[in-house]
């Protein structure tokens, strides 16, 4: 299943591991409101998957049970063997905090949360510093490693001592906690780290902003995108020449068979149709391309090894506007609890994954699926209407106060996935409430998807039993 985190203002943040290779898929089709104007005019399909759309992949460190007997770590004392190690180890950590502090802002009780989250952040510490490399860079990358881990687990436990139940926590785990902090703190002070904690609290986070980017680095899949269909449009265009020179030669050899002798008006048609032919070649070629590559994929993705340029996995991806009726059956069934009108767009992205064996080994992939809503966003009109309210109902004379409204539009995201092995998908739905300023609320809804795959011999049961009522 993937998790849902709100990165910005206008940023959603889909995120699951994969842990066995093979054949992963993803759909993801956004329901337009009523009110909006998504069309390929308005925003082309091509930029909105450039633009829109960020399809990530990632290195997470293997857990503690696995790592023993499949690591060896002797290939980590040279680079870049050193840094993709660690750096995986390090999102592993990052990935379960992340999952801890959706706990601890959701549940009730705390204390697990809390009780886990320092555990996990005293045993990666421990990991971390128990040896110290020796080469300029890998220095380089553990002293900023040491630092954003250290800043990231104070920021994690100052944050949960600013709730509620805290102050009723067991009296053992909040010195525990406190225990933690002030060994941190000692720990900057020797090692000299006590400047890049210092500063606004602006610089402050965009240091360490800079520090988690250069961390992922080294974890981080490269993705070498290549455009398919150039090969089919160059055919087309070839062939849509070639029958139209034919044809105005054969015209051309008619006409002088006939009467010996080009005449004015003969050569005014032909560069009339020449013409008419520049007017219409590239809408007809684009048509004719799109016709031939229905259903084909779009784009093609190749994943590499950071820094040793292995290939570990192929990605296929679809993306195009579509209506209702033109969904898949099983979407269009289940959709129509909240998608009613036909004629709206839909933005349909698909992509298919095939991962290698290899890229398991030592290591377990993060996919990470962001969506902009900023161009979204932008096409929604500032409203300057106001809302008229009288201040006090009970007094004829009181005060009358104006609200100003924000125009908002409501859109469905809806999230299809597969695994190898699985024998029917997955669904996942949110709705999303964007206003001109950014995204206001997301709500997650129930998919009605079904729990199991339909059996092929379900309809022609149904028929039956309807023959026997019958």
């Amino acid at each position: 299943m993937f998790s849902l985190k709100r990165k910005g203002d206008f940023r959603l943040q889909l995120t699951r591991t994969l842990k066995v290779p093979g054949r992963h898929k993803v759909e993801l089709y956004l329901f337009t409101p009523h009110e909006t104007t998504l069309s390929p005019w308005t925003l082309a399909e091509k930029q909105f998957y450039f633009s829109s759309l960020t399809h990530s992949f990632g290195l997470l460190g293997l857990p503690a049970k696995d790592r023993a007997s499949k690591v060896d770590s002797s290939f980590s004392l040279l680079s870049p063997h050193y840094e993709i190690m660690y750096g995986a180890w390090f999102f592993q950590y990052q990935a379960s905090m992340g999952r801890l502090r959706q706990q601890l802002l959701a549940a009730e009780d705390i204390a697990e949360p809390i009780a886990r989250a320092l555990r996990l952040s005293q045993n990666f510490a421990q990991r971390l510093r128990k040896s110290v490399p020796e080469q300029s860079n890998q220095l380089r990358y553990f002293r900023q490693m040491d630092i954003y881990f250290s800043w990231q687990a104070e920021q994690f436990l100052l944050q949960s001592m600013t709730l509620e139940g805290f102050a009723a926590l067991d009296e053992e785990l909040r010195r525990s906690v406190d225990e933690f902090l002030q060994q941190e703190l000692k720990y900057r002070q020797e090692l000299k780290y006590l400047s890049d904690f210092h500063g606004t609290p602006t610089r402050v986070w965009n240091r360490m902003s800079l520090y988690h980017r250069l961390l992922e680095y080294p974890a981080t899949l490269r993705a070498k995108v290549t455009e398919l269909g150039a090969g089919t449009k160059k055919l087309v265009k070839a062939a849509s020449t070639m029958l139209i020179m034919s044809l105005f030669t054969y015209v051309l050899f008619s006409a002088r068979d006939g009467s010996q002798k080009l005449s004015l008006a003969l050569l005014l048609g032909i560069a009339l149709v020449y013409a008419v032919r520049d007017l219409l070649r590239d809408d007809m070629i684009s048509a004719i391309t799109r016709w031939l590559r229905k259903g084909k994929p779009r784009w093609k993705v190749r994943l590499f090894m950071p820094y040793t340029k292995n290939q570990l996995a192929l990605q296929m991806v679809w993306l195009d506007y579509r209506k209702l009726p033109e969904l898949p059956p099983l979407v269009r069934e289940r959709s129509g609890k909240w998608a009613t009108n036909e004629e709206r767009q839909i933005v349909c992205y698909r992509a298919v994954l095939n991962l290698d064996k290899s890229a398991l080994e030592q290591n377990e992939i993060r996919e990470r699926l962001i969506l902009d809503c900023e161009q979204l966003c932008a096409s929604i009109q500032a409203s300057h209407n106001l809302l008229f309210v009288r201040g006090d109902e009970e007094d004829p004379q009181g005060a009358v106060q104006a609200h100003p409204i924000e125009k908002q539009h409501d859109y469905n995201l809806l999230l299809v996935h597969s695994a190898p092995g699985q024998a029917f998908s997955s669904a996942q739905r949110w709705r999303l409430r964007l206003g001109a300023k950014g995204i206001v609320q997301c709500e997650s809804k129930n998919a009605h998807w079904p729990e199991s795959a339909p059996s092929p011999l379900g309809g022609w049961r149904r028929r039956l039993r309807f023959w026997r009522r019958s």
